[in-house]
């Protein structure tokens, strides 16, 4: 029988199963989900506020501006794309003769 607890942590609320021990590996997966959602949805209010220096009344900027504010943040999410994806298949490779 499953018995959920809900404890209040330094703005977390943690899930606890009594009686039921969570796996190291659904640990890992909430915990990836959790981050992972939280920092994209930053990056997603941060993209969505560039919109607001559209306006001409405050902001004056050119197109080799705006082209060079997304070749940048284009070439950082493609590195991160890059680290996330080698991460996960960086295995040792042991020698053998």
């Amino acid at each position: 029988m499953k018995i959920l607890l809900n404890y209040f942590f330094i703005g977390y609320i943690i899930q606890v199963q009594k009686g039921e021990k969570e796996t190291d590996m659904d640990n890992k997966k909430e915990n990836f989900k959790r981050i992972s959602e939280n920092r994209v949805n930053k990056i997603l209010q941060l993209l969505d506020q560039l919109s607001n220096l559209t306006n001409t009344s405050f902001y004056e900027y050119t197109e080799e501006d705006i082209e060079k504010i997304f070749s940048t943040i284009e070439a950082e999410s493609n590195k991160t794309k890059t680290i996330l994806l080698n991460a996960k298949s960086k295995k040792k490779k042991k020698f053998e003769l």
